[in-house]
C-alpha cells in the first residue's frame, strides 16, 4: 500500500497541485513517464480511488493524506508488475454480467433474474455456469471466461 501512497504523491507532486483527475495519472505515467500503458494508468487511478488513498472533491480527487513533506525515492518507479499487484481482481462473474448487460442492452436486474431463473431450474450449478448458459442461448460469444469459469467452479 505504501507504493499506491508514493504514486498519488508523486502524481501530485508532478503536477503540482493537490487537485487531480484521471487524465493526470494516465498523461503522467503513460506519456511523460512512459511507465505503464493508458489503460493500466487508468486502472492505477481506479485502484488508489478504491484504496481511500484519494477521494472526490467537486469535480477533482484529492489525496486522503498529507503530502507536503511525503518522502518518494529519488529511484521511484511505478511499473506494470506493480500496477497488477495492487489492481484489485474484479469476480469473474461481475465481469460475466457486465459483459452480458453491454450486449444485451438489459439492466443487470432483469440478466440477473434470467440467470437465476436458469440456476434454479438446472439445478445444482454455479452461477457462473448459469451466466454460460444464458449466452449460449442467448447467442453470445463467452468463450474469454470459460478458463476463469473453470478455475472457479474446480477451487
Amino acid at each position: 500500500m505504501e507504493k499506491l501512497k508514493q504514486l498519488v504523491a508523486y502524481v501530485s507532486k508532478k503536477k503540482g497541485s493537490r487537485e487531480l483527475k484521471e487524465e493526470d495519472f494516465v498523461n503522467i505515467l503513460s506519456y511523460e513517464r512512459r511507465w505503464l500503458p493508458p489503460h493500466q494508468a487508468r486502472r492505477a487511478f481506479k485502484t488508489c480511488v478504491d484504496a481511500n488513498l484519494l477521494k472526490k472533491e467537486n469535480e477533482h480527487y484529492v489525496p486522503t493524506f498529507e503530502i507536503k513533506g511525503f518522502i518518494i525515492p529519488l529511484d521511484f518507479i511505478f511499473t506494470p508488475e506493480d500496477s497488477e499487484k495492487y489492481t484489485i481482481k474484479e469476480d469473474v462473474f461481475t465481469l460475466m454480467l457486465d459483459y452480458i448487460c453491454e450486449k444485451s442492452g438489459k439492466s443487470r436486474k432483469e440478466v440477473l433474474m434470467e440467470i437465476n431463473a436458469i440456476k434454479n431450474e438446472v439445478g445444482y450449478i454455479s452461477v457462473e455456469v448459469a451466466a454460460l448458459i444464458y449466452c449460449k442461448e442467448n447467442n453470445m460469444d463467452c468463450s474469454q471466461f470459460y478458463e476463469d469459469v473453470e478455475k472457479k467452479i474446480t477451487s
